[in-house]
């Protein structure tokens, strides 16, 4: 079982992040500009939820 504790979180945010970069390139690159659009919003409101959590919530 994976206990939630300020590391866990902090991995987890790190790995969303990196999604979030991802995908803001992509609606550079790609000619589906629309979907990466969407994606990227929603990636970035969980990133920073997460964000949130990880440095005031958990600690």
């Amino acid at each position: 079982m994976v206990s939630f504790d300020h590391c866990t979180f902090g991995y987890i945010t790190f790995a969303f992040m990196t999604l979030s970069v991802l995908s803001g390139a992509m609606i550079l690159l790609s000619p589906r500009r629309g979907l990466w659009i969407k994606l990227h919003a929603v990636l970035s409101v969980v990133t920073y939820i997460l964000m949130f959590i990880t440095l005031w919530i958990v600690l």
